[in-house]
């Protein structure tokens, strides 16, 4: 008896186990379950949220698109102004090269190894192209020295020319100089002027020496400058070559000038500032010179 009511206890705790393990399994599966579609709906929303971030595909297209317009706005961006850059730092007037002091338009470069005076080079010269009309034309008178072109100095041009100076005049100069031509027109006719640049380091020197040259300038000058001399006439009692210098004032500085027989200026110089002197056959040339020297100080 004993044993059938222990045997009847031990199937209803079996049964009471069962049912209660298969109540907790249950449990668990909902929330399981529960979880699981918790779960789902936490990623449809993540993931709508990040397709919205994206956008449509229209959008993602149009971005793209943008980006790539705004690369290459900016590629041709910067090769514009690497080549505006480089555009203004060609200069179309060549300036400041050895010896000049001034812009000028055209170089021109002349071998004068083997002339030996002013007519050889006046020849030289005057074979050479001018640029055009308004054109301020440099002239480099170059030697060669161990196959090297080398530029005259002062005192070498002034010796090739045969230039009657004064001594000290020569040595006031720097060694820095200018040869150079102004094309200009006239009517039809394409007319130059030519003219000198010299660098002083002794003003008081060079103006007291500028004097005393006066004498012979014009004779040392004339055939570099093509200015015609003319045949002195029967009865006439000088010689252009032999005629005093006048004061004159030129843009508010002071000048000489030589007249020639109907009064036209035959030569001028004027000093700039007192460390550059200026000798031309033309006074518009003067003028432009003394402007553009004081502009650049």
């Amino acid at each position: 008896m004993q044993d059938i009511e222990n045997n009847k206890n031990e199937e209803l705790k079996t049964l009471r186990t069962y049912t209660s393990d298969m109540a907790e399994a249950v449990r668990t599966n909902e929330a399981s379950v529960i979880k699981i579609a918790l779960a789902e709906k936490e990623k449809r929303e993540q993931e709508a949220v990040f397709e919205e971030a994206r956008g449509t595909k229209t959008s993602r297209t149009l971005f793209v698109v943008g980006g790539i317009i705004l690369i290459i706005g900016a590629i041709f961006g910067s090769l514009y102004l690497i080549a505006q850059k480089n555009k203004k730092d060609t200069p179309t007037v060549v300036e400041e090269k050895i010896g000049t002091f001034i812009l000028y338009n055209n170089e021109i470069k002349i071998d004068v190894t083997n002339a030996t005076n002013i007519t050889d080079l006046a020849g030289l010269i005057n074979k050479e192209t001018l640029g055009e009309a308004g054109s301020t034309n440099a002239i480099f008178l170059q030697k060669k020295v161990d196959g090297n072109n080398i530029l005259l100095t002062t005192k070498e041009f002034l010796s090739m020319i045969g230039a009657t100076a004064p001594g000290a005049l020569i040595r006031s100069f720097s060694d820095n100089y200018l040869l150079g031509k102004y094309s200009t027109q006239v009517d039809t006719e394409k007319k130059t002027s030519t003219f000198l640049i010299f660098e002083t380091t002794n003003y008081s020197q060079t103006y007291a020496s500028m004097l005393s040259w006066e004498k012979t300038m014009l004779r040392d000058l004339y055939t570099i400058f093509d200015i015609k001399i003319p045949e002195q006439v029967e009865g006439q009692t000088e010689s252009l070559l032999d005629r005093q210098w006048k004061d004159m004032i030129i843009n508010n500085r002071d000048a000489r000038i030589l007249y020639g027989d109907t009064g036209e200026g035959v030569l001028f110089y004027a000093f700039i500032n007192k460390d550059k002197l200026i000798i031309t056959d033309n006074i518009e040339t003067l003028r432009k010179l003394i402007a553009e020297l004081l502009l650049r100080g």
